[in-house]
């Protein structure tokens, strides 16, 4: 119960890899429904992977639980590794291309356990923890890879004091941490983070100022400032963030207090309503992420805002309508 408490503070302030390689079907390595949870493209294995998941409900696993990673191939999920450190949701994730590395920075299990550790996981090596200085202790971030600069950007979140948090801006090339910008946007949890290429920038939007309730402003990162970007729109928490090259623009589905997923997208004029034909059910703390080989946005879980109930459900949108597939 002791998780669920961390996990909800948010929302509270508000109102050596296994045996399965990645094409392999394994129908026993389906994932759990979760919230908070790390979804990435990972463009050598040419799939997706899901980190993380099974947390974010009132029946966690174990703490001593090890981070699991399954790939989704387009038609099923397998289990691709069992061997990572603690699980913990609400960390900061992003793939690095040019390493072929899913990196990943903090995260929570419960109101007395955020890590402060950075892991790196490739599939020719497995789990490596950093051995280096970093952000420290940090949940309800956020992390995003700009593949120009080759740097993991990681902004906002929380640490020890849920009722607080952080307005510092971290970069990670897989050597070494730099604290990069110690003022930005305001800080805030449970924003969005992504890469938009056609602006060159990493962008975030929305999340919550703890104490002070939602956000909907805008704000891009070029690798030496943030620049705020007009107009503000309404604020939304609890989202998911990925860039779409079909449409050229930063999508957001999910978050709290929604009719279904409300897809936004982010153009040169703002942030507007994306209409489609389908639509998964209402749900905070989704992920999604966009699959370069197939040219579909792929979306998974989150939970129920209308109870505990977490969803371990796939969808794709294909730029129309968003289809369930998958195993469940």
């Amino acid at each position: 119960m002791t998780h669920v408490v961390r996990f909800l503070a948010g929302c509270l302030l508000l109102v050596a890899a296994c045996s399965a390689s990645p094409g392999d079907p394994n129908p026993e390595a389906t994932p759990p429904g979760s919230a908070g949870h790390g979804l990435v493209y990972a463009d050598d294995l040419e799939m997706m992977l899901l980190v993380n998941a099974g947390l974010g409900g009132t029946n966690p696993p174990p703490a001593s639980t090890r981070t699991r990673i399954w790939g989704w191939n387009g038609a099923r999920w397998s289990l691709i590794d069992s061997s990572g450190p603690p699980v913990r949701n609400l960390a900061g994730v992003a793939y690095n291309t040019r390493r072929h590395a899913l990196v990943m920075h903090g995260g929570t299990y419960d109101t007395d356990r955020s890590y402060g550790e950075t892991w790196e996981w490739s599939r020719k090596t497995g789990w490596r923890k950093f051995a280096g200085e970093g952000p420290g202790p940090r949940d309800h971030t956020q992390m995003a890879y700009d593949p120009e600069r080759g740097e993991c950007v990681l902004f906002g979140g929380s640490g020890a004091d849920p009722n607080t948090a952080f307005t510092d801006t971290w970069e990670f090339d897989g050597v070494r941490w730099q604290r990069v910008a110690a003022e930005g946007p305001p800080a805030r949890i449970h924003h969005v983070l992504a890469y938009d290429p056609s602006l060159h920038r990493v962008v975030t939007f929305g999340g919550a100022t703890p104490g002070r309730g939602g956000l909907g402003d805008t704000w891009g990162w070029d690798g030496t400032r943030w620049t705020p970007a007009a107009p503000t729109t309404v604020p939304r928490t609890h989202a998911s963030m990925a860039f779409d090259p079909r449409r050229n623009a930063l999508v957001v589905v999910g978050g709290l207090r929604l009719q279904g997923i409300r897809m936004l997208e982010r153009t040169g004029a703002g942030w507007a309503l994306v209409p489609a034909s389908s639509e998964p059910a209402a749900r905070y703390l989704p992920s999604v992420a966009y699959d370069t080989k197939r040219g579909r946005l792929v979306l998974f879980g989150g939970g129920d805002p209308d109870g505990m109930d977490l969803f371990a459900d796939t969808w794709e949108f294909d730029d129309t309508a968003w289809r369930r597939v998958g195993e469940r």
